[in-house]
This record gives C-alpha cells, structure tokens and sequence, in this order.
C-alpha cells in the first residue's frame, strides 16, 4: 500500500472513509486521527514520541505532534466506545460467513497489562485470527465490576445486537473463570449456544448405578477416562441452580508438572461437538492479545496511568 501511495494519501482516504461512516470525532479530531493510526501502525508502538517520529510527513515538531496525540487522548469528546461502536457495526453489517452452517464463534476473556489495566473484551473468530467486537477497559487488577456476571452480560447483549438481523448460530467460548449460571442462562435465553470450561468444584445430578438412584456428585470425583470424553446429556449443573445442560468431561490429561488437568465443558449445544468448539478459543484469544503486546504494538509499554488515555491508546490497535 504505501508503495504506491504517501502516508498523506492514505490518511486522507482514512478520513473520507470516517466521513462516510459518520465517526463520532470532532473537526480538529478528524484531522488527527488518521495520522495517528498511521504513526502507531508504522512505529508498532503506544508510546507518544514512537508515534509522532512517524508522522513526519505532516511537518511539524514531534513535541508540537506529542502535544496533540496526548490532547486527542485525554479529550472528553473523544469517546473511544462510541468511535468503535460506529467501526465496528460497519463491519459486521459487511460481512458474511462463508460455511453453510452458519456457525460464528466469539471468544471472552481477560487482558492485563501489566498491573495497571484490565480488559474485557468479546472478539469475533475468522480463521485463525480475531477481531475485537466490543471492550471495556479497567484501572488496575482487581475491579470487580471488570469480572462482574452484569458486565459480561452487557457484552453479550451487545454482541447479539450486532448479529440480530443475520442468521447466524453464535457459539460463546469462555475460560473457566466465566461459567457464572446467570451467564449461561443468558446466553440460552437469547438463543444461542455456550461452549464454556467449567471448575471442578462445581456439582452436577447424576445416576449412580451402584446406588441406583440420582446423586450429586463434585465433578472432581468423576475420573475421566484415558481414550474418550464423558458425556452427560440434560444433567442439573450445581447444587444451587440447577441449571439443566450437557456436561463434557474430556479425556485424562495431564500437565508437565504431572497434575491432572482434563478439560470439563458445560454446553447446551451439541456436546459432541463441544471439545472441537471449544479448541477454537485459543488460536483467536493468543492472536489479538499477541498483536496488543509482545508480538505488535507493545501496548504495555505504556506509560499512561490514566485510564482513558489507556482506553483511547487500546481503541487504536485492535
């Protein structure tokens, strides 16, 4: 791209693009951003003096440049949600699966930077690659609202609502930090499939052919077999909720500390199907957090304590 044409070209076509897309920034913005996105592109950098040495095409000191990237960030105009919402729903109303199944894997997760941000973000599967859908971004390590069952039903709405209109069969995939029940009732209740790893302390009502009758069992106690999964198809997961689903005990696993470690997945899709789906997490998940950190724009490089200069800085790579 830059062969044929300037970094001035490209961020003039960048900024009749947002034009067209109506993105929410003022003029003064406007006139930045695409520069900025172009000087963090090429430095593969965060950091304010990486970004304004590569944005020398506009003549103008790197202070006078540091200046204006730090203004743009800290503004209280520059919304950096409602400038990805309209980004975002651009590029979902454009696109297509390609496989007759419909079927759209989003990953959920967790990212720190360094002890000094958190992230929650819902990203969308293609291929073996990801795309962020939405995010919401944290000061520190330990803000509950971060890892609350509410905001990550926020997330799930949202992405939902950028699907409605399109037949597709969304499939969540989550750690088994997320199998929260009011979580997996959401999802089911807007008609689409969770595949989600569960936590051994968890219980779940089986029949127990000694005793000859239901029980409930931690799912700690039900040793995996060597070769295959255990399946349990419409069985009550934890004591407390009851929820009924498919429970996939998967096949005996160990670490290289020589510790059990086999994957248990609660799902209410097809739990044939639910170790397979479930796989697809961590190429999608290792490729959006590497091209964030250590394999693309350093983000926790950052000097930033600020936690909206964070969230605009976030904004700009994914």
């Amino acid at each position: 791209m830059l062969l044929y044409n300037t970094n001035y070209d490209i961020a003039s076509n960048l900024n009749t693009f947002f034009n067209q897309i109506n993105l929410p920034l003022s003029k003064p913005h406007y006139k930045m951003f695409p520069h900025i996105l172009l000087g963090l592109i090429s430095s593969e950098s965060v950091v304010t003096s990486d970004i304004a040495k590569n944005i020398n095409h506009l003549n103008i000191q790197d202070e006078s440049i540091q200046r204006k990237i730090r203004r743009l960030f800290n503004s209280k105009k520059f919304n950096p949600y409602e400038l990805y919402h309209t980004i975002i729903t651009y590029v979902i109303d454009n696109y297509k699966v390609k496989h007759s199944d419909n079927r759209v894997h989003i990953t959920f997760d967790h990212m720190f930077c360094s002890d000094n941000f958190t992230v929650l973000s819902f990203n969308l599967r293609i291929g073996k690659q990801s795309i962020p859908l939405w995010f919401r971004c944290f000061k520190g390590k330990s803000d509950p609202y971060a890892f609350s069952s509410s905001l990550i039903i926020e997330g799930i709405n949202y992405v939902h609502n950028l699907f409605k209109d399109k037949n597709y069969n969304l499939i969540f995939l989550a750690d088994r930090f997320f199998p929260s029940c009011a979580v997996l009732s959401h999802i089911a209740s807007l008609n689409h499939t969770y595949v989600i790893r569960t936590r051994y302390e968890h219980k779940i009502r089986v029949f127990d052919s000694k005793e000859g009758h239901y029980v409930w069992k931690y799912i700690k106690d039900i040793k995996p077999h060597k070769y295959s999964s255990i399946i349990f198809n419409d069985v009550e997961y934890t004591y407390r909720y009851k929820i009924l689903t498919n429970i996939v005990i998967g096949k005996e696993n160990y670490n290289k500390d020589g510790i059990e470690e086999h994957w248990v997945i609660v799902t209410n899709g097809d739990p044939k199907r639910a170790i397979k789906d479930y796989t697809y997490r961590f190429g999608a998940i290792e490729f959006n957090f590497k091209n964030l950190k250590s394999n693309g724009f350093y983000l926790e490089t950052t000097k930033t304590k600020n936690l909206e200069a964070f969230t605009s800085l976030y904004l700009i790579p994914v």
